[in-house]
């Protein structure tokens, strides 16, 4: 028969991508969780997990497997809200991902107006590079994601949000074209640049540009990480392209000036979640608030560099 623990146990290794990270995070002992993984196995008459050095894959049953566990048991965890009084809110988890810049502009806005409106909604935040963020959606490991560029509209409810421009950004004692308010992509052909890594979208999106007119930059560092981005570009002469939201966190911000790249560059983002599975209430509410807070914080100009973006 079928446990409930069981299946945590299984979602929780898939996610870790290794028995000993998930014995860790279930503060179960890895041979007590191999066990467990064992009976599973044994339950559903069916190997669930491939094994290699590079660590743990479910199968193609595992991964059925693994859709259906995590619906269960979000079901499960939503039980208690269902069974509630109507002056008490709306509650039940929810969980979003977002890339790293998206975050630091609206994650602490969007807590806060839950924390305000509907304490009993427990927000789970996940940032990661724009380049995972359709699997892990379309994988159900998340039930709401922002989305960027170019994304599949098969089988996903896509809501757009916002067009975020581009900008060049360099040191400011140093910059190679002072205090200009605008920078053309061709004026950038003789300066060393540091950019995203090329599984990104954003650094297709900059590849993209730069062929287009037939331009060769000079890339001299590429790094997946937008805080060593900002970091070289504000203790080196090594300038960078990236939004105004990747400095909004930055401890390098107060050495660094951002120039506009004309013709305007945007990167588009969206809000999106699978089509064939049934929004909670609680992500209901979630994905009309980040549709309200994220238009207030761009009319206000909180969300620098950001327009709305209309369907």
């Amino acid at each position: 028969m079928l446990e409930l623990r069981q299946l945590r146990y299984f979602v929780t290794i898939v996610d870790a991508g290794s028995l000993t990270r998930a014995a860790e995070l279930l503060y179960v002992a890895q041979p007590a969780l191999s066990q467990q993984l064992a009976i599973l196995e044994s339950n559903v008459n069916a190997r669930l997990l491939n094994r290699s050095s590079k660590g743990i894959n479910p199968t193609e049953a595992g991964t059925a497997l693994y859709k259906h566990a995590q619906t269960i048991l979000k079901l499960v965890d939503e039980t208690k809200s269902v069974i509630k009084s109507p002056e008490s809110g709306i509650s039940g988890r929810v969980r979003l991902a977002m890339p790293g810049t998206t975050g630091s502009i609206l994650a602490a806005p969007l807590v806060e107006k839950l924390r305000l409106e509907h304490p009993g909604i427990i927000l789970e935040v996940y940032e990661h590079p724009s380049s995972y963020l359709v699997p892990q959606l379309l994988e159900q490991r998340v039930d709401l994601s922002f989305l960027v560029d170019n994304i599949p509209s098969s089988g996903l409810e896509v809501t757009p949000i916002a067009n975020e421009n581009l900008y060049f950004i360099h040191h400011k004692d140093n910059h190679p074209f002072g205090k200009q308010a605008h920078v053309k992509l061709d004026e950038l052909i003789d300066i060393p640049l540091v950019l995203p890594t090329r599984t990104s979208t954003l650094r297709q999106l900059i590849d993209n540009a730069f062929s287009a007119q037939d331009i060769e930059p000079m890339i001299v560092a590429e790094t997946s990480s937008t805080q060593t981005l900002l970091r070289l570009a504000a203790n080196s002469p090594i300038g960078t392209i990236q939004t105004l939201t990747s400095m909004a966190s930055s401890l390098e911000s107060k050495k660094l000036i951002a120039s506009l790249i004309q013709p305007v560059l945007a990167r588009r983002l969206y809000l999106a979640y699978p089509k064939y599975v049934a929004l909670s209430e609680a992500s209901t509410y979630v994905h009309s608030a980040i549709i309200v807070l994220a238009k207030e914080l761009m009319l206000s100009g909180q969300w620098r560099g950001a327009v709305p973006q209309y369907q």
